[in-house]
């Protein structure tokens, strides 16, 4: 037999034998870089938690996470390709696609099931509901989700916004200036708000706000968002991110003490107790809803999310009416019983 036979009867041996291995494994360490949308706080426990507890090293995944500066800046350095993954209000891609076609975003799980963008004042201001904003100044900034929202909470609940006189100041200042009584009340999340408000002395019970949610708009609020093109070319990356991030939330709804330890590795200058209060508060209005204990984690239903989207297009002066798929998927998700949550 010649050797060139000998190599020809070789080769199928040879191909068949590499037909038979294991497929490979999902690569290891693929790294991800990851922004918040704030700087640190006590939901971000939710990945401190999963990187503390191993659930991203078991996805394969070296993730670094950064501190964020808004919900606008994180979309745009997501869209910028500076980021892999971010999280923030997904309510914002509704105008942020319209307006960039070429660089569009997709939501690949909802965390927090209700919004807790709200207005916030001391109870001293008299403001009860929202018509009583008429007038009044308000503190917000400007790249910031709740402020993004504030327009599509001013149309459904009838307030006349030229009649506000706005004060747009860095995130630090909002809070500062409602307490000073040099805005009557501040744009923002109730659950960071009314915290840097106790954090300064101020007692709870003097504290109020207005819930966006409250008043007929059923926004869902922030989750993980990507570029479309990103998770069209890593799905599981995605996937692995997207499980690890459900497994961090679920080990900081039964232990938050142990979430905020971990949160506080990050962040020496928190203070444990506030932080821990912060968590009760988004636990109580965001992550524990009637609709995430009965149905799981990222359970959207069309009808709600296009109805929100709705009216956020119409605030935002979105031509087009938006489609769920237009702005998010569920098909990065786990299935639904790797979803759920308990009380």
């Amino acid at each position: 037999m010649t050797a060139s036979s000998r190599l020809m009867r070789w080769i199928p041996a040879a191909l068949l034998a590499f037909a038979l291995l294991p497929a490979p494994a999902y690569a290891q360490n693929t790294k991800i870089k990851f922004v918040l949308d704030w700087a640190w706080q006590a939901q971000h426990a939710i990945w401190t938690l999963a990187q503390d507890n191993g659930h991203f090293a078991a996805e394969g995944l070296d993730v670094t996470i950064d501190r964020g500066f808004g919900t606008g800046d994180t979309v745009t350095k997501v869209a910028a390709k500076a980021y892999d993954l971010g999280f923030a209000d997904g309510s914002f891609l509704i105008k942020f696609n319209s307006e960039n076609p070429a660089d569009q975003l997709v939501t690949v799980v909802v965390l927090m099931d209700a919004s807790p963008n709200a207005v916030v004042f001391m109870k001293s201001t008299g403001i009860k509901v929202p018509k009583d904003l008429e007038g009044k100044t308000l503190s917000t900034t400007k790249n910031d989700g709740p402020n993004l929202m504030f327009p599509a909470f001013a149309r459904q609940t009838g307030i006349d916004t030229s009649t506000i006189k706005w004060q747009h100041v860095e995130p630090r200042l909002r809070d500062v200036l409602a307490l000073r009584g040099q805005a009557d009340a501040t744009v923002g999340w109730a659950t960071t708000t009314v915290m840097n408000m106790m954090a300064t002395g101020v007692e709870r019970d003097k504290i109020a706000y207005l819930l966006f949610n409250d008043y007929g708009l059923q926004l869902f609020s922030s989750g993980i968002l990507v570029r479309k093109e990103y998770a069209e070319r890593n799905p599981q990356a995605v996937r692995g991110f997207v499980r690890a991030t459900i497994k961090g939330l679920q080990d900081l709804v039964a232990n938050p003490r142990a979430g905020m330890a971990s949160l506080l590795k990050r962040d020496k200058l928190l203070n444990h107790d506030i932080e821990l209060l912060r968590y009760e508060l988004i636990r109580d209005i965001s992550f524990l809803t009637p609709h995430v204990l009965k149905s799981g984690i990222s359970t959207v239903e069309r009808g709600r999310y296009e109805s929100a989207a709705k009216l956020v297009a119409q605030a935002s002066e979105v031509k087009a009416t938006p489609k769920m798929e237009d702005t998010y998927t569920d098909r990065f998700l786990p299935p639904q019983s790797e979803r759920m949550l308990k009380q």
